[in-house]
């Protein structure tokens, strides 16, 4: 008989080929596949097991420890099961069709009563769905106004800023077929806002480490990394010199953002926007370390943690959008509610909306006819002394 026999360590071991079985004497075969089944099974069941408790946000060095109950691996090996893992997967499209949505308010004032205008623009074409013009913004005004313009039993993927009531609201309207998309944009601007306007370095390297997650920050980062190791001996020395100092490097940084910026613009690009899988290990690690951190940046964090499946969302939904800044940019273009003089009254907040919709249809493109055309016409009826 041919039998050899295979074995992994701790696991087991397996007789390939023909060989008598010892309990009915009885002539066996088995093939090598069968081994790489086994082995498949096995390990397709552990890197489930890593996925979820990832999924929670458990930290690798956490994984490792209660892996050593059933199964024991280091924490490289646990990351990098699963980086490959996550790559490895083909996440399928949607099987219906998915409707995209923004929303969003501004709040003019008509005189000096405060005005919401409510707003639903079409994400794929930019194009207004709906507006309206409230006295406030409370749930069932909302509501009322989706109800008016959308079909809650459509899948619909809609992109909003992180006002709380948000989520409770579209929750309760579209039930099961919604996907909330929280704005990066506002994510963003959030983060910027938990800092001083006037920080050290070490607090403006952990502000673009926060900024980084869902954008490549990596230019900055680098650059603000060999700034932050000149301030831990700066601040060593004279106050006044650090200080000095601090002002010249801050102004350099600045320097290098506007750089950064317009070249952005030369070369007619965005900002670069993270996949799924980096955002998710930039974050990790700096959930490995939220310990560390400052109160609000660990608050900041757990925000995001709590949140993460809205801010994600768009990574699911093929050409969803990240940010509001479609109905941001049709707000500047449509009514700047800075200009009070112009809207004393709702009237005038509505005129301002209706004159911006008639340029979009084109209905104040070039006249056909000039003043002076109009003017020429009078010509054979004017008095002649």
């Amino acid at each position: 008989m041919a039998t050899t026999r295979t074995a992994k360590k701790r696991r087991g071991s397996v007789k390939i080929g023909r060989y008598i079985c010892p309990s009915c004497n009885k002539k066996c075969e088995e093939e090598r596949s069968l081994w790489k089944k086994l082995k498949e099974d096995f390990f397709d069941i552990i890197s489930m097991i890593n996925k979820r408790m990832r999924l929670h946000h458990d930290s690798y060095q956490g994984i490792s420890d209660i892996l050593e109950l059933i199964c024991p691996q280091g924490k490289d090996t646990i990351f990098n099961d699963f980086a490959d893992s996550v790559e490895r997967t083909a996440i399928p499209p949607p099987a219906e069709e998915i409707q995209i949505i923004l929303y969003d308010e501004q709040h003019p004032k008509a005189g000096r009563t405060q005005k919401f205008r409510l707003t639903l623009l079409d994400g794929v074409t930019g194009q207004p769905i709906a507006e309206e013009l409230h006295d406030s913004k409370d749930p069932a005004i909302i509501t009322a106004f989706l109800a008016e313009y959308l079909d809650p039993t459509k899948r619909t993927f809609v992109v909003t800023d992180l006002y709380a009531s948000y989520p409770g609201v579209l929750k309760d309207f579209f039930g099961e077929n919604l996907i909330h998309q929280l704005c990066l944009l506002h994510l963003n601007k959030r983060i910027v806002g938990d800092f001083p306007n006037n920080t050290t370095v070490e607090q403006e390297l952990m502000k673009y480490r926060l900024l980084n997650i869902f954008y490549n920050r990596d230019a900055e980062i680098e650059v603000l990394k060999g700034m932050a190791e000149e301030e831990q001996v700066m601040k060593q020395g004279n106050e006044k010199a650090y200080r000095a100092w601090l002002k010249k490097q801050m102004v350099f940084f600045r320097n290098f953002l506007h750089e950064q910026e317009l070249r952005r613009r030369r070369e007619k690009k965005n900002l670069e926007q993270r996949s799924y899988l980096e955002a998710l290990v930039i974050f990790n690690a700096l959930t490995e370390e939220i310990d560390l951190f400052e109160k609000p940046v660990q608050k900041r964090l757990r925000r995001i943690e709590k949140n993460w499946e809205h801010f994600t969302a768009f990574y699911f939904v093929k050409g969803a959008p990240a940010t509001n800044n479609r109905i941001e940019n049709y707000y500047s273009t449509s009514l700047k509610t800075h200009r009070k003089k112009q809207l004393r009254t709702d009237n005038g907040i509505e005129n301002q909306m209706k004159l911006s919709a008639m340029k979009r249809a084109g209905i104040l493109d070039r006249c056909k006819k000039t003043l002076l055309d109009a003017f020429l016409m009078f010509m054979p009826f004017l008095d002649s002394g």
